[in-house]
């Protein structure tokens, strides 16, 4: 997949994300993005030591590493946001894991917020999930992209 590609592929994502609700995943992701990857670099550290002993010095480079960030390029755009739509699918087989464990069909998390009528875990619910972790997981090789 080329960089125009991943691109066009990411965008169409953050829309169908945006249209079901879960703005607060492309949110945390477009973070991580506009944070950048860390790097290490080798720069001159002669630049960064005051005049005084500079003058010590003259004459010899101390090449050092420095931790810098640079931009993710679209491809790691796209691959990390596909990493966090996978991790999404993941949280309800681990819920369903928890039922097992509570040896309950159901659990029911009442919000205290007003309008917000909370969230129930269901037991049977664990086929629809691994099938769409399965279409998902098959959509990503088709795209050819990989997990970083």
């Amino acid at each position: 997949m080329n960089e125009e590609e991943a691109m066009s592929a990411y965008d169409g994502l953050s829309d169908v994300l945006r249209a079901a609700g879960l703005n607060w995943v492309l949110e945390q992701v477009e973070e991580s993005i506009n944070l950048g990857k860390t790097v290490i670099r080798k720069a001159d550290a002669s630049e960064f030591i005051d005049d005084q002993v500079a003058g010590q010095r003259r004459g010899r480079r101390q090449m050092q590493d420095f931790v810098t960030t640079q931009p993710f390029s679209n491809t790691e755009r796209l691959d990390l946001f596909l990493d966090a739509i996978e991790r999404i699918l993941a949280l309800p087989q681990f819920s369903t894991g928890v039922l097992k464990i509570l040896e309950a069909e159901s659990v029911t998390f009442v919000s205290e917020r007003a309008g917000d009528d909370g969230h129930s875990l269901l037991s049977n619910a664990g086929q629809q999930q691994e099938t769409a972790r399965d279409r998902f997981r098959e959509m990503r090789q088709k795209a050819g992209v990989t997990a970083a």
